[in-house]
């Protein structure tokens, strides 16, 4: 069977992706396709152009390092919850960050097949890599860098900004439900949806708050199940120098629920392709 790969996440939770593709690529599991979403687009972006897990976290790491470069210290979160124009990280050095950490690749030319979906007044929009199936309605394009669709994927107000695409804003998808239905129409068998969420206990930032009020979320289709990781109760989707404690949380809680999401999806006794080949 054929594996895509849904990667949610609000802030760092993202990162909890990574730790979820380390654990399968330590069963020699590679994802037919993965679609990304939110900051688990950044995720998507990285595995792309190919890069592996231990590759992925040396690019969290950089992400650690450049934390007071990315945030804006000025900006509480009492005046986003107002509303005001504010965003939380920085643009141009988040775009950087992306190019550096892409290669500034067009979808077209990258080596995994990916998808971004988004959604403007005009239209919807998928940018994609090695991506020909039809998408219903939807304007699929591999015209675009796998950084653009990173930094796209992650304009939720007040994170950043949105970008436009031939005139329109866009806004990215928050609906999984429907993203899951676009890997299934791309030649995934089953498809696994990672969202990493906070814990009962813990208190919301400001990200985590506007992230919640604006996420659509429908029932999953057939062929589709969630893999749900609560991160720890310390751990805010700004937790910039905490973001391998969010990986290392993923790829724990993946280790333990794969087995079950896979049986639950009647994958427990088929083989999964394609396998990884070592060399």
């Amino acid at each position: 069977m054929q594996l895509g790969v849904v990667l949610t996440g609000t802030g760092i939770f993202g990162a909890a992706g990574i730790g979820v593709l380390e654990a399968l690529e330590e069963r020699r599991i590679a994802p037919y396709a993965v679609c990304g979403m939110e900051t688990g687009a950044w995720v998507a972006a990285l595995h792309a152009v190919g890069r592996n897990a231990a590759q992925m976290r040396e690019a969290a790491e950089q992400v650690r390092k450049l934390r007071g470069q990315l945030l804006r210290p000025q900006t509480s979160g009492r005046a986003l919850l107002k509303g005001k124009r504010l965003s939380l990280l920085s643009d141009k050095t988040l775009e950087h960050l992306l190019i550096a950490q892409t290669g500034g690749r067009i979808l077209a030319l990258c080596p995994q097949r990916v998808i971004f979906p988004f959604r403007s007044s005009q239209m919807e929009l998928v940018l994609a890599s090695q991506v020909q199936a039809a998408h219903g309605m939807a304007i699929t394009t591999m015209q675009a860098t796998a950084s653009f669709a990173a930094r796209a994927a992650m304009a939720l107000p007040p994170l950043l900004s949105p970008v436009e695409w031939i005139g329109s804003p866009l806004m990215p998808e928050r609906d999984v439900a429907r993203a899951a239905d676009l890997l299934l129409n791309v030649g995934a068998h089953r498809v696994l949806v990672v969202r990493a969420v906070s814990s009962a206990r813990h208190v919301p930032d400001a990200l985590e708050l506007t992230a919640f009020s604006q996420r659509r979320d429908s029932s999953l289709g057939q062929g589709a199940a969630e893999l749900r990781l609560t991160m720890p109760d310390e751990l805010c989707a700004l937790s910039l120098e905490q973001i391998e404690q969010g990986i290392d949380r993923g790829k724990k809680m993946a280790e333990r629920e794969l087995d079950r999401i896979f049986e639950q999806m009647g994958m427990a006794s088929c083989r999964i392709l394609p396998f990884r080949r070592d060399g």
